[in-house]
């Protein structure tokens, strides 16, 4: 599909998460962080790739409030061309396109177990559609062997099939408000 096909699917879906009640994502965010936790500690997962919520994103703040002893790495943009993020932990500041980035962060590839994923669509394949910058598929084929890979939003969110390119890297499963699904 051309990109102006995936900029209709950007739209569409972006109109949809923004269009959620509120106190209803607050609510969806609340249970795929209860999911999440269960999932991470059935797998002894303690070291957690996030990202803080932007605009009407999955909030996954319940999910560090929960365990302030596990280990938390965010995103922070270095380069836009190619696309590059650099992974660090709290504490966290004012970035790129009004995200909240770590003030430190030393890793080029994030040193954990688990990877959750934003995006703005999932497919059932594992495919997703993020913003269309390609950071997450530039980071993501760099990850060890092990880390699983979760794309991570709402169930509004997933889709029957996604448009997909060569550069397009897709996860290991969803987590949202119905649970931690991994794809077989």
């Amino acid at each position: 599909m051309p990109e102006s096909g995936k900029a209709a699917l950007r739209r569409h879906y972006l109109a949809l998460r923004d269009g959620l009640d509120p106190l209803e994502r607050a609510l969806w965010s609340a249970q795929a962080c209860r999911h999440l936790a269960a999932f991470c500690e059935a797998r002894a997962i303690h070291s957690v790739a996030a990202f803080w919520p932007l605009g009407s994103e999955i909030d996954l703040r319940p999910l560090l409030d929960a365990h302030p002893f596990w280990t938390f790495h965010f995103p922070r943009i270095v380069e836009k061309a190619p696309p590059t993020l650099a992974w660090g932990p709290r504490p966290l500041g004012p970035g790129a396109w009004g995200l909240q980035e770590p003030l430190a962060a030393p890793h080029a590839v994030p040193p954990v177990q688990l990877v959750l994923v934003p995006g703005l669509a999932f497919a059932g394949d594992g495919h997703r559609l993020g913003y269309g910058r390609g950071f997450y598929d530039a980071v993501l084929p760099a990850l060890g062997p092990g880390v699983v890979t979760l794309g991570t939003g709402f169930g509004v969110q997933h889709c029957p099939a996604l448009p997909t390119g060569p550069g397009d890297v897709p996860v290991m499963g969803f987590a949202d408000e119905a649970g931690v699904r991994l794809l077989p």
